[in-house]
């Protein structure tokens, strides 16, 4: 669910050069993206295989994640993109991923499970750039599983990060602060094409960044941490985005409210019942 139009969408597609030089074509398009998937997740690699753990890796990895989608946003031949702000609400998700796995994968991985966890990580990278990409274009053929997979990718995403703020048991006035900071940018992506006045849009995407921080801030008082504590915040990030997402979009009726319901209730569930169970 992202923003129903966007500022930086031409209307005609722009002339497009039959015959490039040689010289100028580089990589082709359509293998920008496995070609940064796959730099993404050897870079992963190092950064979780090396012991003491060297921040800067990661630092420079997720630096070169957005660098990398921004050339990919950029050539779409529908968008006319001029500046970083033009771009800026495509790369949140590519970077905070970025951020989140590696994040994630240093703080659970075994060393028999690196390789399966970096190419899966490797693989969602990929379909977080095929989804931004083809979501520049809302009404294009592929747009619907674009969105599905940049809605999915997002989820993991802030699970992975609510569960590191448990797992390096960071203060609690810093990790509600990081909390709804990470959520407020990837609420960015949810509502991205639910409202076309990006003010707005930020105004909802900070409304729900507080809710989290707040859900955080609650939890010291709860006996709940680690997976699902991380569980419980990411149950609030998903209801309140998606309620939000289905109210701009004008589906918001009692079935939504019904299935919003249901799947809350699933995830309250797991979450008591590990809590009693453990």
């Amino acid at each position: 669910m992202a923003m129903a139009t966007s500022p930086t969408l031409e209307r005609a597609i722009p002339p497009l050069q039959e015959h490039p030089p040689a010289g100028a074509r580089g990589v082709p398009k359509f293998g920008r993206i496995p070609l940064l998937s796959l730099i993404f997740a050897a870079g992963l690699a190092l950064f979780i295989s090396i012991d003491p753990v060297q921040p800067w890796i990661l630092l420079a990895l997720t630096a070169l994640v957005g660098l990398g989608a921004d050339g990919i946003i950029r050539s779409h031949p529908r968008g006319d993109f001029r500046t970083v702000a033009d771009t800026a609400p495509y790369l949140f998700l590519p970077v905070l991923f970025a951020m989140s796995a590696g994040l994630f994968l240093e703080d659970v991985v075994l060393s028999y499970w690196a390789a399966p966890a970096v190419a899966g990580a490797g693989v969602l990278m990929g379909c977080a750039l095929y989804g931004e990409y083809h979501s520049i274009e809302p009404h294009a053929e592929q747009s619907a599983v674009a969105h599905f997979l940049l809605n999915v990718i997002t989820y993991l995403a802030a699970f992975g990060f609510y569960a590191v703020v448990y797992g390096f048991d960071v203060d609690l006035l810093p990790a509600a602060c990081a909390v709804g900071l990470v959520s407020m940018l990837l609420s960015v992506e949810v509502f991205r094409e639910a409202e076309a006045d990006p003010i707005r849009a930020l105004v909802f995407a900070a409304s729900i960044g507080v809710v989290v921080a707040e859900a955080r801030w609650v939890l010291y008082f709860i006996p709940l941490d680690g997976y699902l504590a991380a569980i419980f915040i990411l149950l609030v990030f998903y209801l309140a985005t998606g309620v939000i997402s289905h109210y701009l979009t004008d589906h918001l009726d009692r079935t939504v409210l019904a299935e919003f319901a249901m799947v809350t209730a699933a995830g309250l569930a797991i979450v008591i019942g590990g809590r009693v169970l453990g």
